[in-house]
């Protein structure tokens, strides 16, 4: 499966929104502590695949809970 790549800024900003993105030193802490996305690390390069954030995205979905 051949799926696109981002760097942390545009990762961040699928993520998060245009106004809003995750910032990349947030996308950093969360790889230090085993939290996030997977990535790909390519020498000193990290990349994660559209495929990724999408399951993680999904990984965060929550269902309403009654008040």
């Amino acid at each position: 499966m051949n799926t696109r790549k981002y760097d942390a800024v545009e990762a961040g900003r699928y993520l998060g929104t245009e106004e809003h993105p995750i910032p990349p030193a947030t996308l950093q802490w969360w790889r230090s502590t085993g939290r996030g996305p997977k990535f790909f690390k390519v020498g000193r390069r990290v990349l994660y695949s559209e495929q990724h954030l999408d399951e993680y995205r999904e990984s965060c979905l929550r269902e309403p809970e009654a008040a």
